[in-house]
């Protein structure tokens, strides 16, 4: 039978050096095992591996009999708990929202923020909280899918330790067997004695293990309301204003440049047409403005574990763009609205390609990103098609 958390055959290159070579591991239900050993010893690569993060050369992972991820780059994505040594969260979220959203379900955050001494910041936005107490935040990201959760289900921590003060790595050894005694599988790499001492298997790098008989713990379960809908990235922007502020800003310059040059009431036919049109593409053209703010904290790693589809603000940009359009008709007295809603279409559907292209280079080389960045330019190849068919 197989383990909830099931690492086969592992083979992992970091760069051009092999840090695990054909590894395995299993963790069944009710089962903690703590990974120790030096910095830098493959702690980091298993947990990141195990979740589906890390391509593998060799091997597969898979979690509760679902497949994360597999040598021949196939990628599925079971629930499951995962807290990351970078934290993973964005500044501009709120504290008891980023709970709810890694849940998936309503549930009294309130009562579990207070049991970590949070519930005073629990309308805060995380930018605002000290080190540790953002900590905390990633650390409840990861265990809340099983702690709502009456079936066994997958919890990988990575340090979560790190910059806790002693009372709440205490609290997270109790919740670790608590967790256990729920028949949840726990893997986690620590350095600290009390997390190790509630295990019941240490596997020293790269292979010496000890196994242990631990007490049982008591399974407290969170009850859990209706499913939560994700709109992440539509929040995020209304509270940041990213979109208007990056892309907006763009689309308006363009319009701005273009009338300095340009008189509107002379243009006819393809250029007008192009004209109406250039804000949107550029707006487009800057990418998703969701993106720019994942990549704080690494925070795009751990929602790629969620979902393959980027966080984004989609609905905001066909409106964003569809104004550009509108403005730029207005001033020409062309009102089309069959070219404002090709702009508002054409300008969205820009963005998206821009984000996708941004996402995918950044589990890049370095060398590779900067080449696949450069293609970016082909994206006004669809621009020139949609003017050319509206003029035909």
């Amino acid at each position: 039978m197989m383990g909830i958390i099931e690492l086969s055959e592992a083979t992992v290159l970091r760069g051009r050096s092999k840090v695990l070579d054909k590894w395995s591991i299993s963790v069944n239900s009710g089962e903690i095992v703590c990974l120790a050993g030096e910095n830098g010893c493959g702690k980091s690569t298993v947990i990141e591996t195990a979740s589906g993060l890390i391509p593998l050369e060799n091997g597969s992972a898979t979690i509760s009999e679902q497949l994360v991820r597999d040598s021949e780059g196939r990628r599925g994505r079971p629930n499951f708990g995962l807290c990351l040594q970078d934290d993973c969260v964005m500044g501009d979220e709120l504290v008891g929202e980023r709970i709810l959203d890694a849940a998936g379900f309503d549930f009294d955050v309130q009562g579990l923020l207070k049991s970590w001494r949070l519930d005073h910041r629990i309308h805060d936005r995380i930018a605002m909280l000290s080190g540790g107490q953002r900590r905390k935040v990633a650390l409840l990201s990861g265990l809340i899918p099983a702690l709502i959760s009456q079936t066994p289900v997958a919890v990988l921590l990575d340090e979560p330790d790190s910059g806790l003060d002693d009372d709440s790595i205490k609290k997270l050894a109790d919740t670790l067997r608590n967790l256990a005694a729920g028949g949840h599988a726990i893997l986690v790499s620590s350095h600290d004695s009390r997390i190790i001492e509630v295990s019941h298997r240490v596997i020293r790098f790269p292979s010496e293990e000890e196994k242990f008989d631990q007490d049982d713990g008591k399974f407290t379960l969170i009850e859990k309301g209706n499913p939560r809908k994700s709109s992440v990235g539509h929040r995020l922007n209304l509270r940041t204003l990213s979109g208007l502020a990056n892309n907006g800003i763009a689309g308006l310059l363009t319009l701005g440049a273009m009338l300095a040059l340009l008189d509107p009431s002379q243009l006819e036919g393809r250029i007008l047409t192009a004209f109406i049109l250039a804000p949107a593409l550029t707006a487009g053209l800057c990418g998703n403005p969701i993106h720019r703010l994942s990549l704080e904290n690494r925070a795009y790693a751990w929602w790629s574990t969620k979902s393959a589809i980027p966080q984004n603000a989609i609905i905001h940009s066909l409106i964003l763009c569809g104004g550009l359009t509108l403005l730029a008709s207005t001033i020409t007295s062309e009102l089309n609205w069959e070219l404002i809603l090709a702009g508002a279409i054409l300008g969205a559907a820009t963005e998206a390609a821009v984000g996708l292209l941004s996402n995918a280079t950044l589990r890049l080389a370095r060398p590779n990103a900067v080449m696949i960045r450069l293609l970016t330019p082909i994206l006004i190849l669809p621009w020139a098609l949609v003017v050319d068919t509206l003029t035909a």
